[in-house]
């Protein structure tokens, strides 16, 4: 339940090769921009470190675009099978080493490994498949659940949350650290519940997830779609 958001009118115009000017943008765009070194090696940069170690999901997603890069761009990737092997270290950028395993004439398979000091932090195997109709479906049917455009962001459920005495009492650290947080992710629960039922919720939560800002004309071809 994601889609690229598209550049406001102003933003990342000219050459369309500078990002746009806010944070979260910025943030987005730059770490989604590998530098190629060689044939099929790339190296990506670190603009967003949430903690002393990298964030899973920024390696995913720059070996899933290193991926995509070895591909035509009439195949889209249909599969994706991820081993986080070791601590990534974001004081040192992370080199991404493409292994074409696979190219056939529907189907694709490429072989990712993200390296620092010499030894893989992360392993991955991306499929890619040229679009065909087809009577198999292997995932679940989309639930009934409110578009984003009627729910509110993490952002202003933990504004209400701190207008709220008893749980900014409660929880002031938190909360507090939570809403000074830069993320380039916006992410929309579908139904959020009040602090105090935490521990009462069901064990399924259900999200929209966009990244914010615009993403870049490289990301919108098909070969880099997930």
């Amino acid at each position: 339940m994601s889609s690229p958001q598209a550049p406001e009118d102003g933003q990342g115009c000219g050459d369309r090769g500078d990002p746009p000017g806010d944070l979260r943008s910025v943030l987005v765009t730059t770490v989604l921009n590998l530098e190629p070194l060689d044939e099929d090696l790339f190296r990506g940069r670190h603009y967003w470190v949430p903690a002393k170690r990298l964030f899973g999901g920024q390696i995913v997603g720059q070996a899933l675009v290193a991926a995509a890069k070895s591909v035509s761009e009439d195949v889209h990737v249909h599969s994706l099978h991820c081993y986080f092997v070791r601590a990534g270290d974001p004081k040192v950028p992370v080199l991404y080493q493409v292994e074409r395993t696979r190219t056939g004439s529907s189907f694709s398979v490429r072989s990712v490994k993200a390296v620092q000091h010499g030894k893989p932090i992360f392993i991955c195997q991306a499929s890619f498949q040229q679009a065909q109709p087809s009577p198999m479906q292997h995932q679940f049917s989309m639930p009934t659940v409110p578009p984003p455009e009627e729910l509110l962001d993490c952002e202003t459920l933990i504004d209400q949350y701190l207008r709220d005495p008893n749980l900014q009492k409660r929880y002031p650290l938190v909360l507090n650290r939570i809403a000074a947080q830069e993320v380039p992710i916006e992410i929309k629960p579908v139904n959020p519940s009040p602090l105090s039922q935490l521990q009462r919720m069901e064990p399924k939560q259900m999200f929209w997830v966009r990244a914010r800002g615009y993403i870049g004309p490289e990301l919108e071809s098909p070969g880099a779609q997930g």
